[in-house]
């Protein structure tokens, strides 16, 4: 078993740091006011899902009159295990729509199982789309008696204030260092691992506020024996310094080629693309503290770049690394930032890929000059459309393939305008269920909400295309076909 799920706190004792956090559960849940629902907000790896594990045991344990939760009666060990039916865990960055959410409140009138209560644990609820949050909101203002919400972000920014004014919230803290020691050595004492002082701190300065990561590390580098920094830093095979600095410098120089060839040197090496791009921010978040006076390294030179550059490459660098998880390239987000950045060329190859386009086939609602930012996002739906269909496949298998004759036109801040070469293919994206899906994809693509537009594309008359036109005439062919998309009956 890895370290990460062998040591994970089962109980609030067990969480280290987090004070305020455990103290207002503890206090709450003794004096009976638990709260029908919370949010849990903070940095990835900071406890939020262990503690709202720890919580579901703590209002089910079969011992309430023991400590809670005992973790040794059947609902806490099957809690433990992932096994407990009550206990349900969503993942709203897989599972963002309206359906999605309309399904649990259907679900939610059922009453547990074997459980006193059942519990909703929402991870990443940001990235629900603004219908889903509505719909949720529905829910969360009359919520069953039997049932406890929890909510998990690390972006509390992007939460309506519909819902957070309905929610108790609770703030996790990045660890401290010596948090991260503490709970390092203490694995470090059960697992009879060898490690240099040095070594240790070089692994709880990678794991950058984070026990998830700090235990990973851990478990990553525990079979070297004799753990050095040396022998650490080959086994995370950690970037160079000079490898950051050169970087910095192909953006100061606005030279994307080189930028492009540190890069790709990180890939043939088999760096970690997200421990290099979490340098690469640390190392110019400390350029950007030195340059207002309030950095500690002395070393750190910050001369070449202006207050508002590092803001923007800082902003560019945020972006692409929250898209990391959703790339089929783990390196492309980084490349794309790094051209970003270097601004070298892209601007004017979108605009002649914009000037390009057919106005005339363009609805009328969303005619408008073509922006660079409107032609990058065009690029990167593209880029990401082997993304959208194996998202969508799992779901909607006839959507799926129905997307594979699409061509995308243009996209504008709020809406993306997608042409179809048939009026049956216009009608199944047009319905609801159907278009939710698509727009919730293209939303965590793009990192804000999109509608999607349809309208039939001209395409050469064939003699199959006269063919299924005639046979699409018949009523009774289309309904037969919507039902084969899973779509809903067509007008």
């Amino acid at each position: 078993m890895t370290f990460y799920l062998k040591y994970r706190p089962q109980t609030l004792a067990e969480i280290i740091g987090q004070e305020a956090v455990k103290n207002t559960l503890f206090n709450s849940f003794k004096a009976s006011k638990l709260s029908h629902a919370y949010l849990f907000v903070g940095p990835r790896g900071t406890g939020k899902t262990s503690t709202a594990r720890i919580l579901a045991k703590m209002v089910n344990c079969e011992n309430q009159d023991k400590n809670v939760p005992c973790n040794q009666c059947p609902t806490c060990l099957s809690i433990t295990d992932g096994s407990n039916l009550d206990l349900i865990e969503i993942d709203a960055a897989s599972n963002r729509g309206i359906e999605d959410i309309r399904t649990l409140r259907e679900n939610i009138k059922l009453s547990p199982t074997y459980a006193k209560k059942k519990i909703y644990i929402i991870d990443e609820v940001h990235m629900l789309t603004q219908e889903a949050f509505n719909a949720l909101l529905k829910t969360l203002e009359e919520p069953p008696a039997h049932a406890l919400f929890i909510l998990a972000t690390t972006e509390s920014a992007k939460i309506p204030q519909t819902i957070l004014s309905r929610v108790q919230r609770f703030d996790f803290k990045l660890a401290s260092n010596e948090q991260l020691q503490e709970t390092l050595r203490k694995i470090i004492k059960e697992e009879n691992i060898d490690i240099d002082e040095e070594a240790l701190s070089l692994l709880i300065k990678k794991s950058d506020g984070s026990f998830r990561d700090g235990v990973k590390l851990l478990d990553q580098v525990s079979s070297l024996g004799k753990i050095t920094v040396q022998s650490l830093e080959k086994s995370l095979k950690s970037s160079n310094s000079d490898d950051l600095l050169n970087l910095i410098e192909a953006f100061s120089k606005k030279k994307s080629k080189d930028g492009l060839e540190i890069v790709l040197k990180q890939v043939e090496y088999g760096v970690d693309i997200k421990d290099f791009m979490i340098s690469l921010m640390d190392y110019l978040r400390n350029m950007l503290l030195s340059k207002n006076g309030v950095a500690t390294d002395q070393s750190i030179n910050a001369e070449n770049f202006t207050n508002q550059q590092l803001v923007r490459i800082l902003e560019i660098l945020q972006s692409s690394l929250e898209k990391l998880k959703f790339a089929s390239i783990p390196s492309l987000p980084l490349e794309l930032a790094v051209v970003e950045i270097c601004g070298e060329g892209i601007e004017r190859e979108l605009d002649v890929r914009s000037e390009k386009m057919d106005k005339k086939d363009l609805p009328s609602n969303i005619q408008h000059q073509t922006s660079n930012d409107d032609s990058a996002d065009i690029l990167k739906i593209k880029e990401k459309w082997t993304f959208v269909l194996e998202t969508i496949r799992p779901v909607n298998f006839s959507l799926e393939a129905l997307l594979r004759s699409i061509s995308v036109k243009q996209c504008t801040q709020t809406e993306v305008f997608m042409e179809v070469p048939y009026s049956f293919h216009q009608r199944i994206l047009e319905v609801p269920k159907n278009r939710d899906l698509l727009e919730g994809v293209l939303s965590d693509i793009l990192g804000r909400s999109i509608k999607v537009l349809v309208s039939l594309g001209i395409r050469p008359a064939r003699r199959e295309d006269i063919a299924n036109i005639e046979v699409a005439a018949d009523d009774e062919i289309i309904r037969a076909a919507a039902e084969i998309f899973n779509s809903d009956t067509i007008n």
